[in-house]
């Protein structure tokens, strides 16, 4: 699978998850939310680590920056 989660993206599911783990950590909700919190935080480190998302290819989404071919004022003047 190709990679579909960019820069921006990444870094906020990593941080997300990282608070989502601290708050299963401490224990603030009941237990059976803080589990659906720690698989919530594992699947947002891993997609935002290995810059893919399962959700994002079913729905069609890719927000990783793509590489622009370059161009000069040569090949816009039609030289």
């Amino acid at each position: 699978m190709a990679r579909n989660v960019g820069p921006e993206d990444r870094v906020v599911r990593i941080v997300l998850a990282i608070g989502l783990a601290v708050l299963a950590y401490l224990g603030v909700l009941p237990p059976v939310a803080t589990i659906i919190m720690v698989v919530l935080a594992a699947y947002l480190l891993i997609s935002g680590l290995l810059a893919r998302c399962i959700f994002y290819k079913v729905i069609d989404v890719d927000t990783s920056i793509q590489e622009q071919p370059y161009s000069t004022t040569d090949d816009r003047a039609g030289l």
